[in-house]
């Protein structure tokens, strides 16, 4: 079973993946959390294959150091941002980092959202596009 990690500042966001994957057999939502503070405890004490990082101020690198501490303390735990419209050079100085996939909030269907976190899950990437007219 792949576990999976939601870090979202908006409740409604949160739910709404909850949503997507409280049906499906094989992807464990393992805990959520609204910020990087809660996710450092968070992976502390609970194992987990994807986090699913919501990049929501253009303007906050923390999104680059959540990155390098997931890939320096978590080697095996995967990273998919999800990342809204204006945000595309924090979501490259993530890539720079180490992110395993990104999608775009406009792009993240539950079809499109499942393929992305399990394409990395497996050890691969997902690169999405962030709009038509922003991509990386």
């Amino acid at each position: 079973m792949l576990r999976l990690i939601i870090v979202e500042n908006s409740i409604f966001f949160r739910l709404g993946i909850k949503e997507v994957f409280e049906g499906n057999p094989d992807i464990y939502i393992a805990g959520e959390t609204s910020n990087d503070t809660g996710l450092s405890g968070l992976l502390a004490r609970t194992p987990a294959d994807v986090v699913l990082l919501g990049v929501n101020r253009p303007d906050d690198l923390v999104y680059v150091d959540v990155t390098h501490h997931i890939n320096r303390h978590y080697p095996a735990t995967k990273i998919l941002a999800l990342a809204n419209e204006d945000t595309a050079h924090i979501v490259q100085s993530m890539m720079e980092a180490g992110i395993n996939g990104f999608i775009g909030k406009r792009q993240a269907n539950h079809y499109e959202l499942e393929k992305a976190i399990r394409k990395i899950a497996a050890g691969g990437e997902y690169f999405g596009k962030i709009d038509s007219n922003n991509t990386l």
